[in-house]
C-alpha cells in the first residue's frame, strides 16, 4: 500500500493508562520499585494531557533501511527519533493530592508504533521523588529516583511495548518540583523485541545461544548485551573484566557506535535477551536492562570504544564479565556473541585460525569464513573470543551473511589494550573472566519469575509456576512457598528434594482461585534448609491477574493489508486485551482470522480499532471489518474509518434470585413473621447494614427503599432488610458480589421495589448463595446454584436445600431458620463470658435496672418487635439462651458461613 508522508503539529490527546501487572523486583531497568500511583489510585487521577506525535513515512524508511541494512558499519535502525520538548512547565497535568503530594503525568502516543522508548533530556529531582512509565498494556517501569542521576541530570528509558506511554512523576509535599524534560521520543517501526511478529528475523543459519553449541559458553553468554544506541539503533557490547576483578561495570564495543559527541549517557543496554529453546526462536526477559553509561576511550585506529556502565547490573541479572588476551597471539579458533539484525542473542563459530587485515583504516582481526552461523547489522561492537575464552576484539564490519559467509572483521584488542590500560589495568598479557554472582552466603533462596500468573483469565482459576534459585553456597534440600491472591486464596507449598547452588527450577504452584475481576497474586520464599534465609530481599513476587467469564468474542476480516492493523480493549485506561498487527498479504481480498474470544468481568469498555497507514480496513484492498458479541448481541463493528475506530460497550449482564428464608426472631412459632417494624415505622429507608459494618463488594450497599413500599401489607408485607452475598463456586468461597434486599412475611427476599426477584450485576454461573440478617447468624448452600438471567429459587426455609455447616438453621415444626440473637455480629452466639450477646441487651435499655425497655431500630431487639426489653414476657435475652442449647450457658453456636 503506497504510504504518502504526513506531517503533524503537536496535538493534545487524552491519554489515560492502568495497569494489572506488577513486575518482580529486580527484573526491570535499574530502578528503585515500588507501584505508579497512576495504578494504585487510578480513580482518584485526573486524565492527563497528552501528545500525539506525527505518523512515519513508512516506505521511505524501509527504502533507507535496505540500503544502511547491508553496512554492519553503523547501527541496525529500528526506530525513528522525534525531537521534543516536553517538560513539567509546558506539557502533561498536573494535581495535587489529599497529602500534599504533587502528581505530574504526560501521556504520549506515536501512531502505529510497535514501541516507545525516550530520552529525559533534563533529569534532576529532589530525593524523594519518583518518576513512572506505564504502557497501555499495563506494564510500568521505575521508580526512577535521584539515585538514577549519575552527574549528567539525563536518562535513557528503554523501549516499551504499544504505541501509548505514560510518564507519572510524584512530589512529595514540601519538596521542590525539579526539573523533567522529554528531549526525545523514539517511534519504534521495527519490532526488535518480537512484540508483534515471530523472532528469528536474523539469518536462518544463526544458532540461538540455549542451543547445545552454546554450552561451552554459558559465562561469555551472559556477559554480552544488546545496546540501544541514541534511542533509535542496535550495536551489541560486553562486559569486560578488570585486574582488580571487583565487578566495576567496564563495557567494551565498537567506536562506530558511539555518536559524534560521545555522549551515552541516554544509552540503554539489556542482557540476557535470548530464547529460553534452542529449536524455535521464543521471547526472552526483555526488561533486564541497565541505562547510561560513560565513554572512557575510544579509537578508531582499531575501532573501540570502552565505557563504563552508570549502574552496575543487579545480582538478579546474573552477569559475568569476560576476561581477555592482549597478547596478539593468533587464536586457532573464534567465537563470536552477538544480536544480528536487532535479534535475540546468538553464536557464532569460526574453526579456522584468524588472519589479520585493515578494513575501514582500523587495525583488524580477519574471519575468513564462519563454518556456523555469521554476523549481521545489530552485531556492531559485538566480541570476538579466543580458543580459550578471552576476548581478543570487537566487531567493526564485513561482508558475511549466511549466503556468502565470508570475511568479517575485528578490532584487534591487542592495539587497543595500550589505550584501555588506565581503566583495566596491568596483570600480564591475559586474564581470565570475572563472577560477581559467585556465592558469598550459606542459604539464599530466589524467586526469580512467576509464569502463567498475569493475564486476562476465562476460568476462575490459574496455574501458575515460580522460578527458584539456590543463591547461596548450601545444596537447598527443602524450602517453604507461600501464595496468596488478594481477596481470595492462599496456600503453603513445603518443597523438598536437591537444588545444588546457583541452580534454578520450576515448582508448579497447583490450580489457583481467583475472584472477579483483578488481584494481586504473591509468591514469597523461606525456611531454606528450615532456617533464616541470609538474603531476604528476593524472596517476594507478585503478578496481577484478572477474572472474567463474561464470554465476548471479536471476529477480525482483514484486508490484504493486515500488517496495519492491531486491537486493544480498554476500561478506564486500562488495556485488558490486544492483539496485531497481522500479515500483508499478496493480494487484495479479505481474510478473516479465527475468532478471538476475550473474557471480561462486567463494566464499561472500549474496543479500538487501529489502522497504521490510515485508510482502515475497508474497502480498496478488501472489504475487512471487526465485529464484536456477546451471548448473540452485537457490542460493536465497523471497518471504515480512517486511522482508530474507538467502540464504547458495556457488559451488564445480570443474574436473578429469588431467595427465601425465614428469621427465627420474628417467625415465632409461624407460619408468617411479624412486621412489627414496619407497622411501628422504625424501618429506615436506605439500608443498614454498611453503617453496621456488614464488607459490600460488587456494587452492594447503599441501596435505598421508596416510602410507599413500606404501606405493602398482608403476607407480601416487609419485615425487615437482609443481606445476599453470591459467594465464588470453588472452596475458596470468596464473595463476589452482594445486594442489601428487603424479606417479606412470607420469607421472600424482595428487590428495594418489595416485589421483585433480586438482580446482582455478574455474568451467569455457579455461586454460593447466602443470606444474612443484622442480629442473625448467617447461612449459605452447601453447593453452588446455576445461577442466569432468569431468576433461580432458593428456598432456605426448606431442609431439602443443603446449607453449609452443621445445624446452621433451626427447625420450628418442619420449617428452617436462620438462629436469631448475633447482636455483635460476628458470626457467633454467646450467652455468657467475653463478647456474650446478651450484655449489649442490657446496656441498650439502660444498664442498671433490668426491667426497663428501649423502643427503636436496634440490633439488640432479637425478637424484632419494636422494644427492647431483657427480662419479662417477649424479652430479648432469652431466645439467645435458646439458641445455645437451652441448658448450659456457656455454649456457643457457629455460623453457617465459611
Amino acid at each position: 500500500m503506497p504510504h504518502m508522508h504526513a506531517h503533524f503539529s503537536f496535538k493534545h490527546i487524552v491519554l489515560g493508562l492502568a495497569t494489572a501487572f506488577l513486575a518482580l523486583p529486580g527484573e526491570a531497568q535499574i530502578s528503585h520499585g515500588g507501584v505508579p500511583l497512576t495504578l494504585s489510585r487510578s480513580s482518584d487521577l485526573v486524565v492527563p494531557a497528552g501528545v500525539r506525535l506525527p505518523d512515519l513515512d513508512l516506505t521511505a524508511l524501509a527504502a533507507q533501511d535496505a540500503v544502511n541494512d547491508l553496512d554492519k558499519s553503523i547501527p541496525y535502525r529500528f526506530g525513528y527519533n522525534h525531537i521534543t520538548d516536553l517538560s513539567l512547565t509546558n506539557s502533561g497535568t498536573w494535581q495535587t493530592l489529599e497529602d500534599g503530594t504533587r502528581v505530574w503525568r504526560l501521556g504520549i502516543e506515536c501512531p502505529g508504533a510497535l514501541s516507545i522508548n525516550f530520552e529525559f533530556s533534563e533529569f534532576n529531582i529532589p530525593d524523594g521523588a519518583r518518576v513512572f512509565v506505564i504502557n497501555e498494556t499495563g506494564e510500568h517501569i521505575g521508580a526512577f529516583t535521584r539515585e538514577n542521576d549519575h552527574g549528567e541530570h539525563v536518562l535513557g528509558v528503554q523501549p516499551m511495548k504499544g504505541s501509548r506511554i505514560t510518564v507519572e512523576y510524584a512530589v512529595p509535599a514540601g519538596l521542590q518540583n525539579g526539573r523533567l524534560k522529554v528531549g526525545q521520543v523514539t517511534h519504534g517501526y521495527r519490532d526488535i523485541y518480537g512484540y508483534a511478529r515471530g523472532l528469528g528475523t536474523s539469518g536462518a543459519c544463526n544458532n540461538n545461544v540455549i542451543c547445545n553449541e552454546g554450552d561451552p559458553w554459558r559465562d561469555q553468554i551472559r556477559s554480552v548485551a544488546m545496546i540501544v544506541v541514541g534511542g533509535s539503533g542496535i550495536c551489541t557490547g560486553t562486559l569486560i573484566n578488570n585486574c582488580a576483578q571487583n565487578g566495576t561495570p567496564y563495557f567494551l564495543t565498537a567506536d562506530h557506535c558511539l555518536p559524534g559527541n560521545n555522549n551515552v549517557s541516554t544509552w540503554v543496554f539489556r542482557f540476557n535477551w535470548e530464547s529460553p529453546v534452542c529449536g524455535a526462536n521464543q521471547n526472552g526477559p526483555t526488561n533486564q536492562t541497565v541505562s547510561g553509561a560513560t565513554v572512557l576511550a575510544s579509537s578508531g585506529a582499531t575501532d573501540v570504544a570502552l565505557l563504563q556502565l552508570n549502574s552496575t547490573p543487579p545480582a538478579s541479572y546474573n552477569v559475568y564479565y569476560s576476561g581477555w588476551d592482549r597478547s596478539g597471539t593468533t587464536p586457532t579458533s573464534q567465537t563470536a556473541i552477538h544480536h544480528p539484525d536487532g535479534d535475540i542473542k546468538k553464536i557464532s563459530f569460526d574453526v579456522n585460525a584468524a588472519g589479520q587485515a585493515t578494513y575501514g583504516g582500523a587495525s583488524c582481526w580477519r574471519i575468513f569464513n564462519w563454518e556456523d552461523g555469521t554476523t549481521e547489522p545489530g552485531s556492531s561492537g559485538s566480541g570476538l573470543w579466543d580458543q580459550n575464552k578471552r576476548l581478543i576484539g570487537q566487531l567493526y564490519g564485513g561482508q558475511a551473511t549466511c549466503s556468502n559467509n565470508v570475511n568479517d572483521y575485528y578490532g584487534r584488542f591487542d592495539l587497543s589494550y595500550p589505550l584501555l590500560q588506565t581503566w583495566l589495568g596491568s596483570c600480564g598479557n591475559t586474564l581470565n573472566g570475572y563472577d560477581p554472582n559467585t556465592p558469598t552466603v550459606q542459604r539464599d533462596v530466589q524467586l526469580t519469575a512467576i509464569t502463567n500468573g498475569s493475564g486476562v483469565f476465562c476460568t476462575s482459576s490459574m496455574t501458575p509456576s515460580a522460578t527458584i534459585r539456590n543463591g547461596g553456597l548450601t545444596t537447598l534440600t527443602s524450602f517453604q512457598i507461600n501464595w496468596t491472591v488478594s481477596g481470595g486464596a492462599s496456600g503453603n507449598i513445603p518443597w523438598t528434594g536437591s537444588l545444588a547452588s546457583g541452580n534454578t527450577i520450576s515448582v508448579a504452584l497447583g490450580t489457583i482461585s481467583l475472584p472477579l475481576g483483578s488481584s494481586t497474586f504473591t509468591v514469597t520464599l523461606s525456611a531454606p534448609n528450615n532456617s533464616t534465609d541470609e538474603v531476604p530481599a528476593n524472596n517476594t513476587g507478585s503478578t496481577t491477574p484478572t477474572y472474567g467469564n463474561t464470554t465476548t468474542t471479536l471476529q477480525l476480516n482483514l484486508d490484504r493489508y493486515g500488517a496495519e492493523t492491531t486491537w486493544l480493549v480498554r476500561t478506564g485506561g486500562v488495556t485488558v486485551a490486544s492483539g496485531g498487527p497481522y500479515t500483508t498479504q499478496a493480494a487484495n481480498g479479505v481474510y478473516p482470522l479465527a475468532p478471538i474470544t476475550i473474557c471480561l468481568p462486567n463494566g464499561c469498555y472500549e474496543l479500538v480499532v487501529n489502522d497504521s497507514y490510515g485508510d482502515g480496513m475497508c474497502c480498496a484492498y478488501g472489504n475487512g471489518g471487526f465485529t464484536l458479541t456477546s451471548n448473540g448481541d452485537v457490542l460493536a463493528s465497523g471497518g471504515s474509518f480512517t486511522s482508530s475506530s474507538v467502540n464504547p460497550f458495556c457488559l451488564t449482564q445480570q443474574v436473578g434470585l429469588s431467595v427465601q428464608g425465614f428469621l427465627e426472631g420474628p417467625y415465632g412459632a409461624g407460619p408468617l413473621m411479624s412486621d412489627a417494624l414496619r407497622t411501628a415505622g422504625l424501618l429506615p429507608t436506605t439500608e443498614p447494614y454498611t453503617g453496621l459494618g456488614f464488607a459490600h463488594v460488587g456494587g452492594g450497599g447503599g441501596e435505598t427503599v421508596q416510602a410507599s413500599v413500606w404501606n405493602v401489607t398482608g403476607n407480601q408485607a416487609i419485615v425487615d432488610w437482609v443481606m445476599l452475598e453470591l459467594r465464588s463456586g470453588s472452596p475458596a468461597y470468596t464473595v463476589v458480589a452482594t445486594r442489601s434486599a428487603l424479606i417479606q412475611r412470607d420469607g421472600d427476599v424482595v428487590d428495594v421495589d418489595g416485589v421483585s426477584p433480586v438482580q446482582f450485576n455478574v455474568p451467569s454461573g455457579n455461586y454460593h448463595v447466602a443470606l444474612r440478617h443484622r442480629n442473625h447468624l448467617g447461612v449459605m448452600t452447601s453447593s453452588a446454584v446455576a445461577l442466569s438471567g432468569t431468576p433461580v429459587t432458593v428456598n432456605l426455609r426448606s431442609s431439602a436445600t443443603a446449607t453449609y455447616g452443621a445445624q446452621s438453621r433451626k427447625d420450628i415444626g418442619g420449617i428452617q431458620v436462620l438462629w436469631a440473637g448475633n447482636i455483635l455480629n460476628d458470626g457467633q452466639l454467646i450467652y455468657t463470658g467475653q463478647a456474650n450477646d446478651r450484655d449489649p441487651i442490657l446496656v441498650r435499655i439502660g444498664g442498671s435496672v433490668p426491667t426497663s425497655t428501649a423502643t427503636g431500630y436496634w440490633p439488640e431487639d432479637t425478637n424484632m418487635d419494636g422494644t427492647v426489653r431483657y427480662t419479662g414476657q417477649n424479652n430479648d435475652r432469652d431466645i439467645i439462651l435458646t439458641g445455645v442449647g437451652g441448658s448450659v450457658p456457656t455454649a456457643t453456636r457457629a455460623d453457617g458461613l465459611p
